[in-house]
């Protein structure tokens, strides 16, 4: 059976309107119930209609490149290295005892590639961004101490993939010369961007300032954003980083450069969250093959999950000598355990490194999906509601972008 792209478009637009409904409803995160109603249309809709490189499959990417945009913007370097150097250590050290926890117990338990042991290593902060913002927490020293710690390990996390994804074809010592060659680069084409978007600005700063006006007719701050993203996604492709990587690179630059521009992040987020980036999580659904040889990776997915939790923990005695209560540690550690897009991400890069077949890739979909449907849910009964004017807050407060972003993730 042919179903017509236009006829499978109406109902991933259905389920993308209703998703979010449900999610309210569950109090789930939106992506997750995205990608459980991809799974559940999947046996519905034929996999013909979702071929790899067609028209939704590539509305899908663009959604996923989008989201990674996004994701790169909520790194204020700036604020991570003002941050406490606890804070600071303390992210250095859970990426590490979660590689290490991960490689104890997945490593142990399954014989599976590296990729599936860093995957037990996976730590984001796209769920527990929204999760503090919505129960009061946004902008207190417990948020700052939790998204900190995080995002640190993110970062540590995305260098450690990246390496992993130039070993695929080399051996150690070519790895570390062609990654020593593609971050120079990189760096170096960042730094030169940069420095040009700054000279622009500076002789033509009427334009710039059309970038965060909510009422400008040609869109021209949006359209400047798309054009940064593509740009260093091309030159990503050039030298041989994966382009998720490179769209999370563009949105770090994004923050650099441009700053807190609110008016064009609502903007960009309002776009991609009412239409591309539920295309993309419920495509990944229905792409998401859950039946024959995945049954046989559950045990997989159980010690990964099992690493998730039990390395997080980690976070509980810091926080507590931080000042806060054992409710508070354990939501902390709690929210950290789902890293939704980060293993999702690492799917997509395993998958096109070799490292992944597709029934791994759907188990690690899967995994994903349950962190982010059990783990949240735990941790916002330990966390519990914080009224507005008892918010502690502090001179570095998150910005309201972080919180949208995250919704979808």
């Amino acid at each position: 059976m042919t179903l017509s792209v236009g006829f499978v478009l109406a109902v991933l637009c259905a389920a993308g309107f209703f998703g979010p409904l449900v999610a309210e409803a569950l109090n789930l995160p939106s992506a997750a119930v995205e990608l459980v109603m991809g799974f559940t249309l999947s046996f519905m809709v034929p996999a013909s209609a979702l071929a790899r490189n067609g028209p939704i499959s590539n509305l899908g990417a663009l959604g996923f490149l989008i989201l990674m945009f996004l994701v790169g913007t909520e790194f204020d370097l700036r604020e991570i290295w003002s941050g406490s150097r606890s804070s600071l250590l303390m992210g250095v050290f859970l990426f590490a005892s979660s590689v290490a926890a991960s490689y104890l117990i997945v490593g142990h338990f399954s014989r599976v590639s590296s990729i599936w042991i860093l995957g037990g290593a996976a730590t984001s902060v796209g769920v527990a961004a929204p999760v503090l913002h919505s129960h009061g927490w946004n902008g207190t020293r417990f948020a700052r101490d939790v998204l900190v710690v995080g995002s640190v390990a993110e970062i540590l996390y995305l260098v450690v993939l990246t390496a992993l994804s130039v070993q695929t074809r080399h051996d150690s010592r070519q790895t570390v010369v062609l990654l020593g060659v593609r971050a120079t680069l990189f760096v170096a084409f960042a730094i030169a961007l940069v420095q040009g978007i700054r000279r622009v600005r500076a002789r033509v700063p009427r334009h710039f300032h059309r970038w965060f006006r909510r009422d400008d007719p040609i869109e021209l701050g949006l359209r400047g954003t798309f054009a940064l993203l593509f740009l260093v996604v091309a030159f990503s492709s050039v030298v041989q980083i994966p382009n998720v990587l490179g769209s999370i690179l563009a949105g770090v630059i994004f923050r650099s450069v441009i700053g807190n521009a609110k008016a064009i992040l609502e903007r960009l987020t309002s776009v991609a969250n009412s239409f591309f980036i539920p295309l993309f999580f419920l495509t990944v659904g229905l792409q998401t093959n859950l039946r024959e040889g995945v049954a046989s990776l559950l045990p997989t997915v159980g010690v990964v999950l099992l690493a998730l939790s039990v390395s997080r923990l980690v976070m509980v005695p810091f926080l507590k000598r931080r000042g806060h209560s054992t409710r508070q540690s354990f939501a902390g550690s709690f929210l950290l355990m789902a890293p939704l897009t980060l293993l999702i991400t690492t799917a997509e890069i395993g998958e096109a490194g070799g490292f992944l077949g597709p029934d791994n890739v759907s188990a690690m979909i899967l995994t994903a999906t349950v962190s982010a449907l059990v783990f949240p849910a735990v941790g916002k009964r330990f966390l519990g509601f914080k009224s507005e004017n008892q918010a502690e807050r502090t001179e570095g407060s998150l910005d309201l972008e972080m919180s949208s972003v995250g919704e979808h993730e």
